[in-house]
């Protein structure tokens, strides 16, 4: 039996707007009731745009000999209330990396980008039908804070907020 790629995490620069480009699609295609956006509001996009999201927030990539197999970004509050909470989002691993220990690398990876920081908490929101995302956050040290939203664009889901103190 033949061992995977190994994998190796990337902080995404802007000068990596195009792998960032390619996985934010893929995911969007892959996973569509998984993110707030979809394919067709983000593949209208061009490079100045690419590089402006990325300026914008903390991003990093699973990578393995084939190229990028999983992605997650981080972002923070900066209201008063708030500033001492940073998000997770965006959360994705490919489809051929999957069961190989790359989503919790990447939670790993934003948390501890989080507590060099200084926050105290991350928080996130996952969709109600994603069953293995939620016990992936769960194994995470993530737990649900009660608070509900509705799906952007299906009435029958919901997004569930998860908290993890650090």
């Amino acid at each position: 039996m033949t061992e995977p790629p190994r994998m190796h995490l990337h902080v995404v620069a802007p000068d990596d707007w195009e792998s960032h480009r390619g996985v934010r699609l893929e995911m969007l295609q892959d996973a569509p009731d998984a993110f707030w956006f979809t394919y067709a509001d983000e593949a209208v996009y061009e490079e100045a745009d690419w590089r402006q999201r990325i300026e914008g927030a903390w991003l990093v990539q699973a990578r393995d000999a084939e190229g990028v197999i999983g992605s997650a970004g981080l972002g923070s509050h900066w209201e008063p209330d708030r500033a001492a909470e940073a998000t997770l989002f965006g959360l994705y691993v490919a489809p051929r990396a999957r069961g190989r220990g790359v989503g919790a690398a990447l939670v790993g990876a934003v948390l501890g980008e989080a507590r060099r920081l200084g926050k105290s908490q991350v928080v996130l929101e996952v969709g109600s039908h994603n069953d293995s995302a939620l016990a992936l956050y769960e194994r995470c040290g993530f737990v649900r804070t009660g608070v509900t939203h509705p799906h952007p664009r299906r009435d029958e889901l919901h997004e569930i907020e998860m908290v993890r103190p650090l």
